[in-house]
């Protein structure tokens, strides 16, 4: 019996043993197990928050204001950013689909992935009169041509002003006009200062202009034109016409057909002036304007007070005034915020304009 009891004593704590053994085993097992997942977990965490999170390395935000919005989404793309929301707006001065703010601005420091938002210019609503006046009649048949106007009706009446010198105009700078519109000019007949009459230019080697007419006091602005068959670098033609009478420091424009080598003496330039805004600015008054050599001045933009959400979406910090400038040798352009001058820039020679405050 006593034999009895001490096997079955024996297989009682051999069966707890292997018990035990079990179970510390079970535990080991589950613990690995729990170690495991919490690392994997946690090295999940750590890219989640590393990379998709945070978004990656940092870089700087590119300046994509006044480029072409395929050119800036390229851009971004270099940078390893995203060409985000994009809001159209109508813009006076800025051409279609350039951009004119971003967000977040130039220079900012974000991760790589991050959108960048836009403003886009959609350009004008409209077509508006350019101002002619104190234009000579072949600047403002250019400015007309290069508007999508046409001359109108021509009346002179006598004026100090030099002949041809744009007095006044219908519509009046500013008016709206559909394409094509016609703009009618009144135009000064000259007074009594010194007077010639226009030679025949045609066919006069663009090389010997300047000598032609060194005795006349003119200004002479040269454009090139490519008709077929045309002789290279002799004028085509010319303004004011032959046996006209002009004035000493008008202006008298000719056509020729330029060779590789040909360049005719010119004292006309074209520029654009860039001038940027600071600060938003839809609720101020701008205006852009022109002081000729002469000294005589031109209102070539401007922009009264708006409060509209549109305005206040266009006219923001970091956008820019556009302006374009034909000018004959030198001029001065100014920009006047709420009536007091903001900034002036000197055109010269054909250089780049030069900011003078």
């Amino acid at each position: 019996m006593g034999r009895i009891l001490l096997d079955t004593f024996s297989e009682t704590v051999l069966s707890f043993v292997f018990f035990l053994l079990r179970f510390v085993t079970w535990c080991m097992q589950w613990s690995i197990a729990l170690v495991l997942f919490l690392l994997v977990m946690a090295g999940a965490g750590y890219f989640v928050y590393t990379y998709a999170l945070e978004g990656g390395r940092h870089v700087n935000v590119p300046d994509i204001v006044d480029i072409p919005i395929t050119d800036a989404a390229f851009l971004l793309t270099e940078r390893g950013l995203e060409l985000g929301r994009q809001s159209p707006v109508p813009h006076p001065t800025a051409p279609k689909y350039y951009i004119i703010a971003q967000r977040p601005g130039a220079g900012r420091v974000v991760r790589e992935g991050r959108s960048v938002n836009v403003f886009v210019s959609m350009g004008q609503d409209y077509l508006h009169a350019p101002n002619l006046v104190g234009s000579s009649l072949a600047d403002a048949r250019r400015e007309i041509t290069a508007a999508r106007f046409r001359v109108g009706s021509l009346a002179r009446v006598p004026e100090a002003a030099l002949r041809d010198t744009i007095l006044a105009q219908d519509p009046p700078a500013g008016g709206e006009l559909a394409d094509q519109g016609e703009i009618h000019l009144l135009l000064s007949a000259g007074s009594d200062l010194p007077s010639a009459l226009m030679p025949d230019l045609r066919g006069v080697p663009i090389a010997e202009v300047a000598k032609v007419l060194a005795a006349f006091g003119v200004v002479l602005v040269a454009q090139e034109v490519d008709i077929p068959n045309a002789v290279m670098d002799v004028v085509l033609a010319q303004t004011p016409a032959v046996d006209t009478l002009i004035y000493r420091g008008q202006t008298v424009t000719f056509n020729y057909k330029p060779s590789v080598t040909g360049a005719a003496p010119s004292m006309r330039y074209e520029a654009t002036v860039r001038h940027q805004m600071f600060y938003d600015w839809f609720a101020k008054a701008a205006r852009v304007d022109v002081v000729d050599r002469m000294g005589n001045r031109q209102t070539v933009y401007s922009k009264v007070p708006e409060s509209d959400e549109q305005a206040k979406a266009t006219y923001v910090s970091g956008t820019a005034i556009r302006v374009p400038v034909t000018y004959v040798i030198e001029a001065i352009v100014e920009v006047y915020i709420d009536g007091k001058l903001e900034a002036s820039y000197q055109l010269k020679d054909g250089n780049a304009p030069v900011k003078m405050n």
